[in-house]
């Protein structure tokens, strides 16, 4: 709670009016008392009834006082990120990212790729509060799960609700999604743009005209975002699956990722390449990400006040219709 106002306060002594006006109000005057007995009359309850329509009048100047100093109460907080790092993930997810070969603790417990690549990222948005934060899912064509927002809540949402591609999307369209990436990043304020890949695949898109990899990161380059690829897994995983022709179950070997394409890739940009073979190594690259892309943050501010003055209002409005009943009724006064 605070006051607008507070200066309006000196105003309540001013609530002193009606005592002293009482006191000095002029009464009948009578020639002499002095033939009457003085006897004690004892205490009665009607001069503190007689009293009561003083004490209205200071209530009503103190709570009209009040009313003009305006109370008002924290609403919301409004925080808005003037300067920090506006990041996408473009994180591959075709089939090969189903591979069960990640082991996620010391017990060789193993989980699939895509798994270990979404719980790593959630956690990283999870560390990076101030930072505008995507993501781009792809495999033969990129889907944006979410634009880059400071609602870290909904982005992870978001990534929990990614699946596998379905098989007529199955491929590694790696140029596309960078493009796909960098139009998001672009669309953002943050002079500082990060663009992290993922994958554990080679390019193999399966589209009419793919934009190469290599002129979407001198893209990443030219727009001055910083361009982080991470290589996932190994080759020789196999990729248990369904024949979308013959709904057969299928196995499939798995090639592995073009580790030199993604180091090129990165370094056109300034950028780093790392390898992640399984859970600890990927939480470690995204740690290193974390520090390399550091927040210079100044964040702006806003709260929102609501207004309490109308109860204040109300209330001295109330008193002094009180005090006019009174007055008028049983208790009016001779001058």
């Amino acid at each position: 709670m605070r006051l607008a106002y507070p200066g309006w306060l000196t105003l309540l002594v001013f609530m002193l009016l009606p005592i002293l006006r009482e006191r000095w109000r002029g009464r009948i005057a009578w020639p002499s008392l002095a033939g009457f007995r003085q006897r004690d009359a004892g205490f009665s309850p009607w001069v503190l009834v007689h009293r009561l329509p003083v004490l209205l009048r200071s209530l009503a100047i103190g709570a009209l006082v009040v009313a003009l100093a305006r109370p008002q109460s924290v609403g919301g907080v409004i925080r808005i990120a003037a300067k920090g790092v506006a990041i996408m993930a473009a994180l591959d997810h075709s089939s090969s990212m189903n591979t069960v070969d990640f082991p996620a603790d010391a017990d060789t417990h193993k989980i699939s790729r895509l798994e270990a690549a979404l719980a790593t990222f959630s956690r990283f948005v999870e560390g990076r509060e101030d930072d505008l934060i995507g993501l781009v899912v792809f495999a033969n064509y990129p889907d944006l799960a979410c634009p880059p927002t400071l609602d870290h809540r909904f982005l992870i949402e978001s990534a929990a609700a990614v699946r596998s591609a379905r098989p007529g999307d199955d491929g590694t369209n790696i140029g596309d999604a960078l493009a796909w990436s960098l139009d998001a990043l672009r669309r953002t304020t943050p002079a500082k743009k990060v663009l992290i890949l993922l994958t554990d695949g080679n390019n193999q898109p399966a589209v009419p005209h793919p934009l190469d990899p290599g002129l979407a990161a001198e893209l990443a380059r030219d727009l001055g975002v910083t361009l982080h690829t991470i290589a996932i897994g190994k080759a020789g995983g196999v990729v248990h699956g369904t024949d979308s022709k013959t709904d057969l179950p299928v196995m499939t070997e798995v090639e592995g990722p073009n580790i030199s394409l993604l180091q090129k890739l990165a370094e056109i940009t300034g950028g780093r390449s790392f390898v992640a073979t399984d859970a600890d190594a990927l939480d470690q690259v995204f740690e290193t990400i974390s520090r390399l892309e550091k927040s210079q943050i100044q964040n702006e501010i806003h709260t929102r006040y609501d207004e309490r003055f109308l109860p204040w209002a109300a209330a001295a409005i109330g008193l002094l219709t009180l005090d006019r009943l009174l007055t008028s009724g049983r208790l009016r006064r001779l001058p």
